[in-house]
């Protein structure tokens, strides 16, 4: 069984020995990280190495910055910038080479649109664009991340009181509904097509506490990779730890066969 999670880790260097820690007890194979918060000339080589992982990296400086960390060999490598003039570090795309058969994987970190919505909405189209090419290939494919989105009245733990707010915007919602439409499943809720569970939590608030979270971080499968899916929930004991990030890991697990 090959594991796959997604982290926005909100600085790597800050929690590398936590990224480390959950790689190994929970025998993770590839993780999409988003929010590195590095560039590649101060990224933590040395203990991914130790790791024997393998990496794609696409950093920016103090902030944005995603990479994909593979114990299998990366064939290729890309980093897309998205929107044309926006350099900010948000999409890296890689394919990985898994026993007898490819996968294609991104890590993808929408704006959440606080200072620049339509920015937000500007980078939803060109991802969706990029999807839609990426499904024609017809090979197992997966795009992972931080979306910024919750897609329904379940993932958010008050629709009333977050109502057109950013990151459950109907406006947002539609593009990532789009994006379903086209042909991409959410591993999660294909798992649990009724549990409320959140991925991400404000630091102020007792929001842990109190479970007033949203789920925003998806994991997100072609056909192909739909096939192959056995599981997906999501990791919430590194949000509990000290100094943790404001999101948990999500994970999902597709059979070898």
């Amino acid at each position: 069984m090959l594991k796959i999670a997604s982290w926005n880790v909100n600085s790597i260097r800050k929690r590398i020995s936590q990224l480390c820690s959950f790689i190994i007890d929970n025998q993770i194979d590839i993780v999409l990280l988003q929010e590195i918060k590095c560039t590649e000339e101060q990224f933590p080589y040395l203990e991914v190495q130790e790791l024997k992982y393998e990496y794609a990296i696409y950093g920016q400086t103090t902030r944005n910055g995603v990479c994909i960390l593979s114990k299998y060999p990366i064939l290729e490598k890309l980093r897309i910038n998205l929107v044309e003039g926006y350099h900010d570090a948000r999409y890296v795309e890689c394919v990985v080479k898994y026993d007898d058969y490819n996968i294609r994987l991104a890590s993808v970190y929408v704006p959440n649109g606080n200072n620049e919505f339509e920015y937000k909405l500007r980078f939803l189209n060109k991802l969706s664009e990029r999807m839609i090419q990426l499904l024609k290939n017809e090979e197992i494919t997966i795009v992972a991340g931080d979306y910024n989105i919750a897609p329904d009245d379940i993932d958010v733990f008050d629709p009333h009181l977050l109502h057109d707010q950013v990151c459950f915007h109907i406006n947002e919602r539609e593009k990532l509904r789009t994006i379903f439409n086209f042909g991409f499943t959410d591993a999660f809720r294909i798992s649990h097509p009724d549990l409320q569970q959140f991925s991400w939590w404000h630091y102020q608030g007792n929001s842990v506490r109190n479970n007033h979270g949203m789920r925003i971080d998806h994991i997100l499968l072609s056909p192909q990779a739909v096939d192959k899916l056995e599981a997906c929930y999501t990791y919430e004991k590194l949000r509990k730890l000290e100094n943790p990030s404001d999101h948990a890991p999500v994970i999902c697990c597709l059979s070898s066969s």
